[in-house]
């Protein structure tokens, strides 16, 4: 199951101030829907198998998994070699398996990330092997609901930024910048600037 993300007046306000051209487009567009994870770790495990593929193909696998194991839960995603059977490379397979011994252990339980600041959450995360930067902050995001995240690993936040101001896609110098201005709401800064980007507008 997934719950949308809320945002409203105060945050679109805070952008809309710090970057005209991104009020412009917010305004023209008007409220964007965005979905998050009820279940932590479903979501993880779905932002683990995302990593470097298209939406379309991330839905595919976790729908055949889905359909290998039932509902998923950590003691069912355990066994890494049945998640290879499934599709996912060794690295994801075994990446999956083992957040799951973590979270059935304790050691990556929601609420104790919950009270993790975003840095160490993501410092949590990457000390897994097969977690990124990338994969923690759309964990922050989509899973824990941190609501000052802008990912510059991301490519559809760089492109979004690009079309908008036409910075070079690999100048994160810049776009840096930008994540200052969009703090503290760069959660939902992404969220259109993945609309720009989803647009090519």
């Amino acid at each position: 199951m997934k719950k949308m993300i809320s945002y409203g007046k105060k945050e679109i306000e805070h952008i809309s101030k710090s970057d005209k051209l991104l009020g412009e487009f917010i305004h023209k567009t008007g409220y964007v829907k965005r979905y998050s994870f009820d279940d932590f770790f479903h979501g993880l495990c779905y932002n683990i198998i995302n990593q470097q593929l298209s939406m379309k193909a991330a839905d595919s696998l976790y729908a055949k998994i889905e359909n290998k194991v039932g509902t998923i839960t950590p003691e069912k995603m355990c066994n890494s070699e049945l998640l290879y059977e499934c599709g996912l490379s060794r690295t994801k397979a075994n990446c999956i398996s083992l957040c799951a011994e973590k979270i059935i252990g304790g050691e990556l339980s929601e609420n104790r990330l919950s009270e993790m600041s975003d840095e160490n959450i993501i410092k949590t995360l990457t000390e897994i092997h097969g977690i990124g930067a990338w994969t923690a902050e759309m964990t922050l995001i989509f899973c824990l609901g941190r609501k000052d995240v802008l990912s510059l690993s991301d490519f559809g936040i760089r492109k979004g930024l690009s079309i908008l101001h036409g910075i070079d896609i690999k100048d994160i110098t810049v776009m840096r910048k930008y994540k200052e201005l969009y703090s503290p709401f760069g959660t939902v800064a992404s969220i259109y600037l993945w609309e720009i980007k989803e647009n090519n507008i």
